[in-house]
């Protein structure tokens, strides 16, 4: 039996196809991380100003999502809800349930950091007078998502890496593309290998984004 040889000239040969995949993959982040980050802020604010009913909505949302898996989630919308008439792309069913399920973690994310500010702080703003919805808009909430950025900063990531999933319903991103390279010509390695490259970059820019953010964000604070 012969040795395993890694191909190179295979993997120079696929680039071009894995960096669209990438492409398609790094839109698809973006996109869910910033309607995520709306979700996120919607919803911590209805808790917080405890709306009536709409609370208990967002609530059970956060559960419904958080306690079931993302695939199951994906099969559910893009195979499931056709059987009542409505009918979405692979590429926006993707986007949609990626959305949901990065924004109901990033509820959960925002109402923490809301819940555990400190106590001095909030009695502060009512000694001043501050209107709720000032003081929230103001100082709750920019307070809050300084203390709670780094665990942001993990959802989105998840986000990204989840977006991987969206192969099984044919969107074209970067996981697909190697898998359907994989099909037809059976070289997994230089495939994995690729795929390993792609995620790790995309991950560290992302962290080193995030980096900056807290950095500056963390001006203020420091004495």
């Amino acid at each position: 039996m012969g040795g395993f040889t890694f191909d190179w000239h295979y993997l120079s040969h696929i680039i071009p196809g894995l960096l669209d995949g990438l492409r398609v993959t790094v839109e698809i982040a973006l996109t869910c991380i910033a309607l995520s980050l709306l979700v996120g802020y919607v919803g911590a604010t209805v808790i917080f100003f405890d709306v009536p009913v709409v609370r208990r909505f967002v609530e059970g949302y956060v559960a419904v999502i958080r306690n079931t898996p993302m695939l199951v989630q994906l099969f559910f919308f893009y195979f499931g809800l056709p059987e009542i008439g409505i009918r979405t792309d692979a590429l926006s069913s993707g986007v949609i349930v990626l959305s949901i399920w990065s924004g109901a973690y990033q509820i959960e994310n925002l109402r923490g950091a809301v819940q555990n500010l400190p106590k001095p702080l909030l009695e502060n703003i009512r000694a001043l007078g501050i209107r709720p919805a000032s003081a929230y808009l103001s100082i709750i909430a920019p307070v809050a998502t300084r203390t709670v950025l780094p665990a942001m900063m993990n959802t989105a990531v998840s986000t990204t890496k989840n977006s991987a999933l969206l192969t099984a319903i044919g969107v074209p991103e970067l996981t697909y593309v190697a898998m359907d390279n994989i099909a037809f010509s059976s070289r997994a390695m230089e495939n994995f290998f690729a795929l390993f490259v792609g995620y790790v970059t995309v991950v560290l820019c992302m962290s080193a984004v995030s980096t900056v953010i807290e950095s500056r964000l963390g001006r203020g604070f420091k004495r």
